[in-house]
């Protein structure tokens, strides 16, 4: 056969082969679907969103250079209710226009409330969300920063302080 008519055979047995293929059946290929519902966490103040700043004052105690804050951290698990806080960073606050000017490092607390704060670092630390009713567990909790003003006479340490405050919320499986 001469090159032209084994193409022209080639061409017209082609078709051919693919409807036969199209025809025979491939088997059953079993097939499992395993649907999870993975935990998810949700950090925010009680009444949704986040701090855009902290503001730090002197007013709730004898020590007139510690300031603090305290805030409302609601905290929601869906599947789930152990978590863990590690503090990313240590919080320094500096003077927004006289670097030379530093707070102490920042004291970081985490806990249910005042008598339960824990000491927030570079280690998680677990809590436990209460038994939820559904399927998300809601926990409340409070978060305290603290620090000591800079050394040196008040008029030449006022000002504006800027620091970032970052926390790392895992959940415990």
């Amino acid at each position: 056969m001469k090159l032209w008519q084994q193409m022209i055979a080639a061409a017209l047995l082609l078709p051919g082969i693919a409807a036969n293929a199209a025809d025979s059946p491939l088997g059953g290929v079993p097939i499992a679907i395993n649907l999870t519902n993975l935990p998810q966490i949700t950090v925010e103040k009680p009444e949704g969103g986040w701090y855009d700043t902290l503001a730090l004052d002197n007013s709730s105690g004898r020590d007139v250079t510690l300031y603090q804050a305290k805030v409302p951290v609601k905290v929601s698990i869906r599947n789930e209710r152990d978590f863990s806080v590690t503090l990313v960073n240590p919080l320094i606050l500096t003077h927004s226009t006289n670097p030379s000017l530093t707070f102490s490092t920042a004291l970081v607390e985490f806990g249910s409330s005042t008598t339960t704060l824990q000491t927030l670092s570079a280690t998680p630390i677990d809590f436990s969300n209460p038994i939820p009713l559904g399927d998300t567990s809601v926990g409340n909790y409070l978060l305290s920063v603290s620090a000591h003003q800079p050394a040196g006479a008040r008029g030449d340490i006022t000002g504006d302080y800027v620091g970032e405050l970052m926390l790392l919320f895992e959940i415990n499986i």
